[in-house]
C-alpha cells in the first residue's frame, strides 16, 4: 500500500484544476486585454492550457487509456487544423510547416489509439494490444496533445509584443513541467499529514508499502518501539487494521524503513482511533508470542525469516527475519494447508535487498524439503510449497514424539536441532545393499560397526572383510570367529602370483602351481564357511587382510570367500540373511576400467561384483565401506540402494553422487563435519535426503585411540570368545613342495591363543 501521501486526491487535483486555469486566465487578460476568450488565435493557448488539465488531473491522472487519447488526439488536431494563420505577419510559413508537423502526429496517436482498442475488444491478452496501449499512454500524453497548439496561438497572435511571447512561452513551460500548484498542494498535504502524526504520540510511522502478501513497510517516526519480535497496529487504505510483528528495520538516508509482517486483523472492537496509514505499537505486547505461537502451533516457536521468491516443492529460500544463530544441516517448518512441512538448510547466501537508496545486506536461506514428520513413518513429502511471505519457524523448540522402531529397526542417527532420530530397517539394509561413503576420520567406520553390531545382535550372518584391524578389537563381546588361510599359506600364495608375473612366456608352469594352490584354498574356505553359516551361532565373522600386501593375492582370498558365501547360500536359498561388509572397499573391488588390470585381475574383481548384481536373489547383501569413493567400482555402487555419505571432496566422488543425491545436497557433502553424514535411500525412513548427526560417544573415540598406540600395549591373549579358524590349510607346507597335491585328508586347526589345537 502507498503512502496517501504519493497520490493526490479528487479534492487536490480538483483545485490544481482550478487554481491552474485561474492563473492562466489572469494571463490571458494580461496579454490580450479582453475579459473573456474569443474564437481567434489569440485564445488557443488559454483553451489548450485548460483541455490540458481536465486531461492530466480529472480524466487520466495516472495513465492516458486510448478512449482518453483518441478524444483529446481529436480535440488537438481540431485546433491545429481551424487555426487562422492568415492575419499572421511574420513566420507563417514556419508555422504552418510546424502545424502541419504536429497534425500528422495526432493522425499518428489517433491511429494507434483505435488499434489499441480494436485489439483489446478482440483479445484482451493479446500482446500488440497491450503494446499498443503502452505507445498510447506514452505519446498521447496531456502535455505532448495541447503544448503544439499552444505555441502556435502564442508566437502567432502576439507577434506585436516579443516580451509578451516570452512570459506567455516561459508561464506556459513552468507550468507544463514544474507544475508548481499541483506541488505546492502536495507539500501542503505532506506538511499536514506529517504534523498530526507528530502531534499523535501513538503513531511510531506510516505505511508505505505493502508487498502482497502479509509484508509491511513502514517509514518509521520513532525507531525505539520497532524491535524485532514486538507487535504493532496498521491501519490499512481499506479501512481495516492489521496486527505487524516486527521484522527488522533499515536506515534510508534521511529515514528510517522498517519491515513488518501482517500476522492477524485487528477485531472491530480493539480497534485504535488513527487514520489510514498510520502505524502504532500494539497496547498488548503478550500477543506478540500468542501470534507466533498461533502461526506456528509451536509453544514458544521462534519466528526465523519468510518465504521469498524462487522456491520450488523441493527446495524453499527465506529470507532471515533478525540475527537468529542457524547453521547448516537445521531444521524450520511453516504450515501449507494447515500441516506443519519441515525444511532442512544446506545452503545460505548473502543477497541486497532492493530500496530507493541504501540497499539492505541479508542473508537468503536455501533449505530442502523433508516433508512431514509422523513418528510411524518418518518423513513423507509434501506435494506443494508455501506461500509468498510465509513465516518460517525453528524447529529446535519443538519437542516431537519419539520416532516409533520395531525390533528389526534401528535410529542411525538424529537430525540436527531437533529430538527427532531417523529410522534405519535392518532387512533394507542387508537385501538391497549399503554403501557408507567418506574420508577418514568423518566417522563412517563408527557407523559401520553399529550397523555390523545391531544386524549380527538381530540374526544376520555379517562377515566382514577387515583392512583395518578395528573389527577384531570393537566387536570382541560378540563372540566372532576369524576365518582365513595362515600366514604361510599366504606367503607361498604370493610367491605363485608373483612367480606367474615373472616367469617365462606364458607361464604354463608357474600358473599350474598357481591353480593348485587356490584348489587347496576353496577346499578351506569352502569348510570355514560352511561351520560359519549352517549353525545358529556364531553370527559374526571377520576376515581380516591387514598383513596381505599385494593387491592380487588380496583380491583372489576375498574371492574365493564370497564365492563360497554365494554357493552356500545359493544352495541353501533364503535360509539365512547374509551380509557382507566390505571395509576399505576401493582396494577390494576398485574401479577396473582404466586402471591397467590384467585380464585376472579384472576377472576376480567382475566376479565380485557379480555377487553384488546377484547376491539379493539369494538373501545376500552388501554393505561397501570406503573412503576413496572415485577408486570403488561404479558396477558395484550403483547396485546400493541405501547410501550413508560423510564428507567427501574429490570431484569424481561428487559426480558419481549427483545421481543419487539432488544437486543442492551434493554441494553440501564436502562442509559436512564429523559425526554428520547424507542418509538416503530404500532402507532409510524418509522420502528424502536427510542430513544427520550421530551423537559423539567418549567410548567409542577412546577405544579407536587405543588401536592407534605402539603394538605392545595393545598386545594380548586371544579370549575364548576369539576363534581363528585355519580349518583346511593344514597341509600348506606339503603343498609348496607338491603344489599339485590338492590335500584331500583336511582336519579343524584351532588357534585359541593357547597354541595350535
Amino acid at each position: 500500500m502507498a503512502d496517501k501521501r504519493e497520490f493526490p486526491t479528487l479534492a487536490d487535483r480538483v483545485k490544481a484544476l482550478l487554481l491552474n486555469a485561474a492563473v492562466y486566465y489572469a494571463a490571458f487578460i494580461w496579454a490580450s486585454g479582453l475579459w473573456l476568450p474569443t474564437g481567434g488565435l489569440e485564445s488557443v493557448w488559454l483553451l489548450s492550457g485548460l483541455s490540458m488539465w481536465l486531461l492530466s488531473l480529472l480524466s487520466a491522472p495516472w495513465f492516458v487509456p486510448p478512449r482518453d487519447a483518441l478524444a483529446n488526439g481529436i480535440a488537438a488536431l481540431c485546433i491545429l487544423v481551424t487555426a487562422d494563420l492568415g492575419a499572421v505577419p511574420a513566420f507563417r510559413t514556419e508555422l504552418n510547416a510546424f502545424r502541419w508537423i504536429f497534425v500528422g502526429y495526432c493522425a499518428i496517436v489517433m491511429a494507434i489509439a483505435i488499434t489499441a482498442l480494436f485489439l483489446h475488444d478482440k483479445n484482451s491478452q493479446s500482446a500488440n494490444g497491450r503494446l499498443a496501449f503502452r505507445i498510447t499512454a506514452t505519446l498521447g500524453r496531456s502535455e505532448l496533445f495541447y503544448t503544439p497548439p499552444a505555441i502556435l496561438s502564442i508566437i502567432g497572435a502576439y507577434q506585436e509584443n516579443f516580451p509578451t511571447i516570452g512570459w506567455l512561452v516561459l508561464l506556459w513551460t513552468a507550468f507544463v513541467v514544474a507544475k508548481p500548484i499541483e506541488r505546492f498542494i502536495a507539500f501542503t498535504r505532506q506538511w499536514t499529514i506529517d504534523a498530526q502524526l507528530e502531534k499523535d504520540s501513538a503513531s511510531i510511522g506510516i505505511v508505505e508499502r505493502i508487498d502482497d502478501p502479509n509484508i509491511v513497510r513502514v517509514r518509521l517516526l520513532k525507531r525505539t518501539t520497532w524491535k524485532p519480535g514486538s507487535l504493532h497496529i496498521a491501519a490499512l487504505s481499506d479501512g481495516n487494521q492489521q496486527f505487524v510483528l516486527a521484522l527488522f528495520d533499515q536506515i534510508q538516508g534521511a529515514e528510517v524503513m522498517a519491515t513488518g509482517l501482517c500476522v492477524a486483523r485487528v477485531a472491530a472492537d480493539e480497534c485504535i482511533d488513527t487514520i489510514p496509514g498510520q502505524v502504532h505499537a500494539a497496547p498488548d505486547q503478550d500477543k506478540a508470542r500468542a501470534f507466533v505461537e498461533n502461526l506456528s502451533g509451536t509453544p514458544g516457536a521462534e519466528l526465523v525469516g519468510f518465504a521469498v521468491e524462487n522456491s520450488t516443492i523441493g527446495t524453499l529460500r527465506f529470507e532471515v527475519a533478525a540475527a537468529s544463530e542457524l547453521s547448516e544441516g537445521d531444521v524450520v517448518f511453516t504450515r501449507v494447508a494447515g500441516r506443519d512441512v519441515f525444511y532442512q538448510i544446506l545452503d545460505a547466501e548473502t543477497a541486497e535487498e532492493s530500496f530507493d537508496q541504501n540497499p539492505r545486506g541479508t542473508h537468503i536461506v536455501k533449505a530442502v524439503q523433508l516433508g512431514c514428520y509422523d513418528p510411524d513413518k518418518g518423513f513423507t513429502k509434501h506435494p506443494w510449497l508455501p506461500a509468498m511471505n510465509s513465516p518460517l519457524f525453528w524447529a529446535k523448540s519443538r519437542e516431537f514424539s519419539p520416532s516409533k522402531t520395531s525390533k528389526d529397526e534401528i535410529i542411525i542417527g538424529n537430525v540436527p536441532s531437533t529430538n527427532i532420530g531417523v529410522v534405519a530397517r535392518i532387512p533394507e539394509l542387508v537385501e538391497y545393499h549399503t554403501a557408507i561413503l567418506g574420508v577418514t576420520g568423518t566417522g563412517k567406520t563408527e557407523l559401520a560397526l553399529d550397523l555390523v553390531r545391531e544386524a549380527s545382535t538381530r540374526g544376520v550372518k555379517v562377515f566382514c572383510v577387515d583392512f583395518t584391524g578395528e573389527y577384531r578389537a570393537r566387536l570382541s563381546d560378540l563372540n566372532a570367529i576369524f576365518p582365513g588361510p595362515s600366514d604361510a599359506f599366504v606367503a607361498n600364495l604370493e610367491q605363485k602370483l608373483f612367480d606367474v608375473d615373472t616367469g617365462e612366456f606364458k607361464a604354463g608352469k608357474e600358473k599350474k602351481a598357481l591353480d593348485g594352490a587356490l584348489k587347496t584354498m576353496r577346499t578351506g574356505t569352502k569348510k570355514q564357511i560352511d561351520d560359519f553359516l549352517t549353525p545358529d551361532k556364531p553370527n559374526l565373522a571377520i576376515f581380516e587382510l591387514s598383513e596381505i600386501a599385494n593387491t592380487k593375492a588380496t583380491l583372489r582370498l576375498t574371492e574365493a570367500y564370497l564365492s563360497e558365501i554365494m554357493d552356500w547360500a545359493r544352495n541353501h536359498r533364503k535360509a539365512r540373511s547374509i551380509l557382507i561388509v566390505l571395509e576399505e572397499a576401493h582396494t577390494i573391488i576398485p574401479e577396473v576400467f582404466g586402471a591397467g588390470f590384467d585380464h585376472d585381475t579384472q576377472w576376480v574383481v567382475g566376479r565380485i561384483g557379480q555377487i553384488a548384481l546377484q547376491g539379493r536373489k539369494y538373501g545376500v547383501g552388501l554393505m561397501v565401506v570406503s573412503q576413496r569413493t572415485a577408486l570403488v567400482s561404479k558396477t558395484i555402487l550403483s547396485q546400493c540402494n541405501t547410501f550413508f555419505t560423510h564428507s567427501l571432496i574429490d570431484q569424481t566422488s561428487l559426480n558419481f553422487l549427483q545421481s543419487v543425491y539432488s544437486e543442492q545436497h551434493t554441494r553440501t557433502i564436502p562442509n559436512l563435519r564429523f559425526l554428520e553424514f547424507l542418509a538416503f535411500g530404500k532402507a532409510v525412513r524418509s522420502e528424502r535426503p536427510i542430513l544427520l548427526k550421530r551423537p559423539f560417544d567418549r567410548a567409542k573415540l577412546d577405544a579407536s585411540e587405543k588401536l592407534r598406540r605402539p603394538l605392545e600395549d595393545n598386545a594380548k591373549p586371544a579370549t575364548s570368545n576369539e576363534i581363528e579358524i585355519r580349518d583346511g590349510f593344514e597341509l600348506e607346507e606339503l603343498l609348496i613342495q607338491n603344489p599339485e597335491d590338492t590335500g584331500e585328508n583336511n582336519e579343524i586347526v584351532i588357534d585359541s591363543g593357547e597354541g595350535r589345537q
